[in-house]
């Protein structure tokens, strides 16, 4: 039996905040809106959120890596009312995002 393909879904945002203590803030406020969806969105298979630690101003903010079944999973987080709740606080300070969905 083949083993089942997992989709990744990669975004970053560049954020907002004038110097490292507002993002660190920032980032800390969309970590604490992601990480629960890791539990409450049924189509995620795994999910993190990270901050960026090293070249601060040079690289972007904040990372999210999620995986799910099929583009089909994607598509359902996407309208999970949880996430849209999220993506309304991540756009309260991103001025910048980028994305790459690929099979693993």
């Amino acid at each position: 039996m083949e083993d089942p393909l997992t989709l990744r879904h990669i975004v970053t945002w560049k954020l907002s905040g004038e110097s490292r203590e507002t993002r660190d803030a920032q980032a800390a406020e969309i970590v604490a809106a992601l990480a629960p969806l890791a539990r409450t969105v049924p189509s995620v298979r795994a999910l993190s959120v990270h901050r960026n630690e090293l070249f601060d101003g040079e690289n972007w903010d904040v990372t999210l890596i999620a995986d799910f079944d099929d583009a089909e999973g994607l598509a359902a987080y996407a309208v999970h009312p949880e996430h849209v709740a999220a993506g309304t606080v991540i756009k309260g300070h991103a001025v910048g995002r980028v994305a790459t969905d690929f099979t693993l």
